[in-house]
C-alpha cells in the first residue's frame, strides 16, 4: 500500500481531524455535548470515537500499539480531553503514513475476534471512510445548532498544502 493517492487521503484525513478538533476546542462544554438524531452521539463523544477507532485500525494493521483504554468503547466510557484527542489523532496519522511506507500486502488477511477476517486494504479504506463519516456527523450537529464549522474538505486541504493554486 504505497499509492500516493492513498497517502494524500490519509494526510487529508489527519489534517481534517486536526482542524475540526482545534475548532471544537473553542466550543463550550455545553456545545460539545450537542447532538442530533441520526448521528453517533455528542460532538465530544464522536471525536473520541473517531480517534479511538483510528487507533484500533492501526492496531489491527500493525499489531504494535494497542489503543489506549482498550477497544473502541461506547459513548459513556468517559471523555478524553480534546487536547489529548488531538495529539492522539496526529500520532495516528503519522503511524498510518509509516504503515503505508512499509509495503505491506493489501490482500493480507486480518482476523476479527468473531472469526471473520478482512484485508489490510479494507482496513486502510475504513480508516479514511470512518473519519469522513463522523466529521460529517459533527458538521450536521453544528449546522443544526446554527454554528458554521470549519471548511475541511479536500479542496481546502489542497489549498493549505499548496496542491491547489487559486487564480487571483
Amino acid at each position: 500500500m504505497s499509492d500516493g493517492t492513498l497517502l494524500r487521503a490519509v494526510r487529508h484525513n489527519g489534517w481534517a481531524n486536526d482542524q475540526l478538533i482545534a475548532f471544537c476546542e473553542r466550543l463550550s462544554p455545553d456545545q460539545l455535548g450537542w447532538t442530533v438524531p441520526g448521528t453517533y452521539g455528542s460532538i465530544h463523544e464522536t471525536l473520541q470515537h473517531l480517534v479511538r477507532a483510528e487507533e484500533g485500525y492501526l492496531f489491527a494493521l500493525n499489531g504494535d500499539q494497542p489503543p489506549p483504554r482498550g477497544r473502541v468503547g461506547p459513548p459513556d466510557s468517559g471523555l478524553v480531553p480534546l487536547a489529548e484527542l488531538r495529539d492522539r489523532a496526529r500520532t495516528s496519522t503519522e503511524r498510518m503514513e509509516r504503515y503505508l511506507a512499509s509495503g505491506d500486502d493489501p490482500s493480507r488477511r486480518i482476523p476479527r475476534p468473531n472469526g471473520d477476517s478482512y484485508t489490510a486494504g479494507i482496513a486502510g479504506a475504513q480508516f479514511i471512510h470512518h473519519g469522513s463519516d463522523h466529521r460529517a456527523h459533527i458538521g450536521t450537529i453544528l449546522g443544526a445548532h446554527g454554528v458554521a464549522g470549519p471548511d475541511i474538505d479536500v479542496w481546502q486541504y489542497a489549498l493549505a498544502v499548496g496542491e491547489l493554486i487559486e487564480r487571483a
